[in-house]
C-alpha cells in the first residue's frame, strides 16, 4: 500500500472543459514535465509518463529529467521497426522504460534489466491465461506491474502471482463489506462531520478536539514545533484555535483523523485532502455559498473505502442534509458536480472535467493548487 509512482496523463483542456490537445504542439505538452512540476505532483515518488509514437520519433522524452521518471511505450511494434531502435536509445540514455506485457519475447528482450518494467493489463486475461503469462514473463529480469486492478479481489489474486507493482482503483474501494462499522471509526467520522459544520462555534470545536487525547497531543506538538515559529507556546486546543485560526485547526484535525485509521494507506488521506481543497476552490470560483460544504464533501468522498462499507451505509448515521448525502452518493447538485469534476481530473478522464463554464486552464490551476496544499499539510503534520 505504499505509493511507488504516479502515472501522469497529459492533455490540454479546452476553455469549455474536455480534452483538446490537437491545438497544442507535442513539444509544448512534454515541456510541462519539469522538475518543479514533478516535485509538486509526485513529491518524492517517480512518475510514469507514456510516450506517443510522435513523441518517440521527435525525441521529446529528452526534455524530461531522467532521474524522476519512467517512460512508457505501450503500443505494438516489431524488433525490426524504427520504434525498436528508438526505444533502445531511451534505455541507452539511462532512462527507465516500461513496455506492454503482451509484446512478443524478442521485443521484451529490450527490458532484460531490473530497472525496467513490464506492464500487464490484468483485465485482458482470464485467471489461467494470466498465471501462464506471468510465468512466461518471469524469465526477464524486469519488474512486473499489474494494471487494471480495480477491486480488492483483483488485488489479492494479483498478489498471489507476486507482481512487483499494482495499479488501479482498488485503493478507493472498500476492502470488505462490513455489516457493522467499528465504533472507533464511526466516532472519527462524527468528529470529522462536526469539524466541518459551518455552524460550529469555537467553544464547541475546542471541546470536541479536547475530548480526543491523541488528536490534541498531535496538534499541540505541531503547533509548538520549530517549523511553526509561533511567538508563544500553545498550551491547549482552544489556545491553538485562537492563535492559529479556526480553518487551519480544522484542516490539521481532518488530516490527523484520516491518518489515524488502521490498515489504510496514507495515500487515501492525501487524496481526500486534494479532493476537499479542489472542491472548495471550484465553489469559490463560481461564488457558491458555503464553500466549506464543498470542502467537506471532498473530504468525505473516501468514507466508503475508509470504513469498508457502502457510501450509503457510511453516511446513514451522520447528521447530514439529504442534499449533501445525494451529492456524495449520486453526484447531484453543485457539490456533486464539483466532486465529479475533481475525480474526473484525478483520473485523467478529460472529457468529464467540466464545472459550470470554468475554463480548462482555470480548472488545471486549481487542481495544482489543491495538490500543493494537500502535500504541504500532510508533509508538515505527519513527517
Amino acid at each position: 500500500m505504499d505509493v511507488t509512482a504516479y502515472e501522469l496523463r497529459t492533455n490540454f483542456l479546452s476553455d469549455e472543459g474536455g480534452a483538446d490537445s490537437e491545438h497544442h504542439p507535442l513539444d509544448t505538452i512534454y515541456k510541462v514535465f519539469t522538475d518543479a512540476v514533478l516535485d509538486l505532483v509526485v513529491g518524492e515518488c517517480s512518475a510514469l509518463i507514456t510516450l506517443s509514437s510522435e513523441a518517440l520519433v521527435q525525441g521529446l522524452w529528452k526534455t524530461i529529467p531522467k532521474s524522476r521518471v519512467m517512460l512508457g511505450y505501450f503500443q505494438a511494434f516489431e524488433l525490426s521497426d524504427e520504434t525498436s531502435q528508438l526505444l533502445a536509445d531511451i534505455v541507452a540514455s539511462g532512462y527507465r522504460l516500461a513496455l506492454s506485457g503482451d509484446l512478443p519475447p524478442e521485443c521484451l528482450s529490450l527490458l532484460d534489466n531490473s530497472l525496467h518494467t513490464v506492464r500487464l493489463d490484468v483485465t485482458r486475461h482470464n485467471p489461467a491465461e494470466l498465471d501462464r503469462r506471468v510465468t512466461e514473463l518471469r524469465k526477464y529480469r524486469s519488474k512486473l506491474s499489474a494494471v487494471g486492478v480495480d477491486t480488492h479481489d483483483d488485488l489479492e489474486y494479483c498478489k498471489s502471482l507476486e507482481f512487483d507493482f499494482y495499479q488501479g482503483n482498488f485503493l478507493f474501494r472498500p476492502a470488505a463489506q462490513l455489516t457493522d462499522i467499528p465504533v472507533n471509526r464511526m466516532n472519527m467520522v462524527r468528529l470529522l462531520s462536526k469539524l466541518h459544520d459551518p455552524m460550529v462555534q469555537i467553544p464547541e470545536l475546542e471541546k470536541l478536539i479536547s475530548q480526543d487525547v491523541a488528536l490534541t497531543y498531535k496538534i499541540l506538538q505541531y503547533a509548538n514545533s520549530a517549523s511553526m515559529a509561533l511567538p508563544r507556546r500553545v498550551n491547549s486546543a482552544g489556545h491553538a484555535i485562537r492563535l492559529i485560526g479556526l480553518e487551519t485547526i480544522k484542516n490539521w484535525s481532518s488530516a490527523l483523523l484520516l491518518s489515524s485509521v488502521d490498515n489504510k494507506p496514507r495515500e487515501l488521506m492525501t487524496c481526500a485532502l486534494i479532493r476537499a481543497r479542489m472542491c472548495e476552490l471550484l465553489a469559490q470560483s463560481i461564488k457558491a455559498e458555503e464553500p466549506e460544504s464543498f470542502h467537506t464533501a471532498g473530504l468525505l468522498s473516501v468514507l466508503d473505502a475508509l470504513l469498508d462499507c457502502s457510501m450509503e451505509q457510511a453516511l446513514d448515521k451522520l447528521p447530514l442534509a439529504d442534499e449533501f448525502k445525494d451529492a456524495l452518493i449520486h453526484r447531484s447538485g453543485r457539490i456533486g458536480q464539483a466532486l465529479r469534476c475533481t475525480i474526473a481530473y484525478e483520473r485523467a478522464k478529460w472529457d468529464d472535467v467540466q464545472f459550470y463554464g470554468l475554463s480548462g486552464g482555470q480548472i488545471h490551476e486549481e487542481y495544482m493548487t489543491a495538490i500543493g496544499w494537500a502535500r504541504k499539510l500532510t508533509g508538515d503534520l505527519l513527517t
